[in-house]
């Protein structure tokens, strides 16, 4: 308890007296007096909730014996505050933050239940609909659910902002915060058993494919919060009904902690900052980026260099980073809709064979999610050091080496000792099949020949249980395409397969052989390059070479 026996039995007494003891359901104290941050002329903030009161919500300020601001409210409004935001939270939203119940605990307790149930849905149907099934990566800690309303009611009720910057950077703000994460956490257990939702200790991820946030439900939710700051204004103008010296001080005071102006609370700015991942930082600004990644880097002072990479139309670049002393670079892909303009027309011209994401937020999700899969298997990928899913940008570490394409054009001029990791390719290719996953974009050029290895890039089309016959199909017709030198790919061809096989998966190279997967590529490929291809992979297919 925050509050004294003694202040408690004042507060008791002076509320029962102004609603009458048989009117009254409930008695608790919150604001700066419980949380922590109260000034020596600061009021007593009490909820006073009664059966039948008629004027549904009332103001009722008192001098003596102790200063009170009191709020009375009708106990069935209160819990439809609760569920539906009737009177726009002006009520229900008071139990965001620390209080403390003076009589009839189990009522209040119940309340804040029933709308941190409500804040905890609409939270998690705004990320579903904002990262679509990228959000089936985020652990949503408690306090997300709590910074993320206290934010809005900020943006609506500007002079709230200081009471709530006080409560949870006052002395103490870590036990505030923590007795509201205790409550979400409540409403999060109270909802484990929906399918959309996964609970743990430390907050909750979410079935995106169970729990559909789309444009309606998005457009929905911007209505509800606008109507919601509507109804709060209207609400506290109703339930204020007061003279003018009391209209005189309220006025005071609010201008007195505006120009206070407190240091910004982050959380309380950008509440997307306490998003977590398994692997790398979520970055709710893109604006941030570069100084956020420069903190990761372990740089102070900088200059910065950038190039881009990969084919014309790609939007992944290497971010330089350096100082007086080092350097070191990173990746950055961002997936944008001109790209995708790339996997439509690579959708239709292979629409027999392959199907390809298209939607940026969905080639992203698979990148990040096939990148852990794959670490997760063993094979070596890039680490995600940064996402910013609000700009759709994924921030990778830079692994210096050539590609596997310039490899294998060295070979076509003569020098063999790269067909050494050619047959390493095929190796790993076998060991992701293995695990039933399947890369998608396999082509050369989105493999790093680096010291430790190979290094799988590009991710955005890989799956589980995707097709292992296109992976084969795409890196060898590709590879071989505008090209003449039918001896020297063979000698890759042979390499790649005798090694894919060892892998014991003859049946996709089997199928690889299908018309359908070299159609897409026929019109690249000489008559004499396809036929050998197609004896090649038909060779090691049915084992008539080891």
């Amino acid at each position: 308890m925050r509050l004294s026996e003694e202040e408690r039995e004042t507060l008791s007494k002076l509320g029962t007296a102004l609603v009458g003891k048989s009117s009254i359901s409930g008695i608790c104290a919150y604001g700066s007096k419980v949380a922590g941050y109260a000034r020596g002329d600061s009021d007593y903030d009490l909820i006073l909730v009664c059966k039948r009161f008629r004027e549904g919500v009332r103001y009722k300020y008192v001098d003596s014996p102790v200063p009170v601001s009191a709020l009375i409210v009708d106990e069935e409004l209160l819990w439809e505050d609760a569920r539906t935001s009737y009177m726009g939270e002006f009520v229900a939203g008071r139990f965001l933050n620390a209080y403390e119940p003076i009589s009839n605990e189990q009522l209040f307790r119940a309340v804040e239940l029933e709308y941190k149930k409500r804040v905890l849905m609409e939270a998690l149907l705004e990320l579903s609909s904002d990262y679509g099934d990228f959000s089936r990566h985020l652990l949503v800690p408690y306090d997300y659910f709590l910074f993320y309303k206290l934010s809005r009611r900020a943006a609506l009720y500007p002079p709230a902002t200081y009471s709530y910057v006080q409560t949870y950077t006052c002395p103490l703000g870590s036990e505030n915060r923590a007795q509201s994460m205790a409550g979400f956490a409540g409403a999060a257990a109270s909802l484990s058993g929906r399918a959309f939702l996964k609970v743990g200790p430390d907050g909750v991820r979410v079935v995106p494919e169970k729990l559909r946030g789309d444009a309606f439900t998005k457009a929905q939710s911007i209505f509800t919060g606008t109507t919601r700051g509507v109804t709060q204004y209207a609400i506290h103008g109703y339930a204020g009904r007061v003279g003018l010296g009391v209209f005189r001080r309220e006025a005071q005071s609010k201008l007195k902690r505006m120009r206070e102006n407190p240091p910004p609370l982050l959380e309380l700015e950008r509440p997307r900052s306490l998003l977590r991942l398994e692997e790398g930082k979520v970055i709710p600004d893109a604006s941030l980026l570069e100084k956020q990644l420069a903190g990761l880097l372990g740089f102070d002072r900088y200059s910065t260099k950038e190039r881009f990479i990969g084919e014309p139309y790609s939007t992944t670049r290497v971010l330089t980073f350096r100082d007086s002393g080092r350097e070191a670079s990173v990746v950055v892909k961002t997936y944008t809709d001109v790209r995708s303009l790339k996997w439509a027309l690579l959708g239709i011209w292979a629409s027999a064979t392959q199907r390809f994401s298209m939607a940026p937020m969905a080639r992203l999700d698979r990148e990040y999610g096939m990148s852990l899969r794959l670490k997760a298997a063993g094979l070596s990928v890039p680490s995600v050091l940064a996402v910013a899913p609000e700009e759709r940008v994924l921030v990778k570490e830079f692994v210096s080496g050539p590609t596997l394409a310039s490899v294998i054009d060295s070979v076509f001029k003569g020098k063999e000792d790269g067909l050494a990791h050619v047959s390493a390719y095929g190796a790993l290719l076998a060991s992701a099949h293995e695990k039933g996953l399947a890369i998608g974009d396999a082509k050369a050029s989105n493999v790093v020949v680096s010291e430790k290895g190979l290094y799988l890039t590009d991710l955005e089309q890989a799956q589980p249980s995707g097709d292992k016959a296109w992976d084969l199909a795409e890196f060898l017709y590709y590879t071989s395409k505008l090209s003449v030198k039918e001896d020297a790919m063979r000698k890759v061809a042979e390499s790649f397969l005798q090694a894919y096989v060892k892998g014991g998966d003859r049946p996709s190279v089997a199928k690889a052989m299908s018309s359908k997967y070299y159609r897409p590529f026929q019109p690249f490929l000489t008559p004499g390059m396809a036929k050998m291809l197609r004896e090649t992979m038909g060779a090691y297919a049915y084992a008539l070479v080891e």
